[in-house]
């Protein structure tokens, strides 16, 4: 599904950006070496905190987009459940 709200793509994008950014940074440093077990923990967690925000924004995204299309209750409730679904299985 395409989102028309540029400035909500432009979001995403700078938070997708700075998640490959900090991921892309450990890589390097285990690599290299010069990793840092405490340091690598705090950088895997920062990354996969926000991930979740990245999750967070698309969900936010894609709901209001749901709404502005007018799109059917249980079509919506449907996409609620899958989305649901999605995020806390595992």
């Amino acid at each position: 599904m395409g989102y028309k709200d540029a400035e909500a793509r432009a979001k995403l994008h700078r938070r997708l950006s700075r998640v490959i950014g900090q991921l892309q940074g450990l890589q390097r440093r285990i690599a290299t070496g010069g990793s840092d077990c405490l340091a690598d923990i705090q950088q895997i967690k920062a990354a996969n905190n926000a991930l979740w925000k990245v999750a967070e924004a698309y969900l936010e995204i894609h709901l209001n987009e749901c709404v502005r299309q007018n799109k059917p209750v249980a079509e919506m409730q449907k996409n609620l459940q899958s989305v649901i679904r999605a995020t806390f299985t595992m």
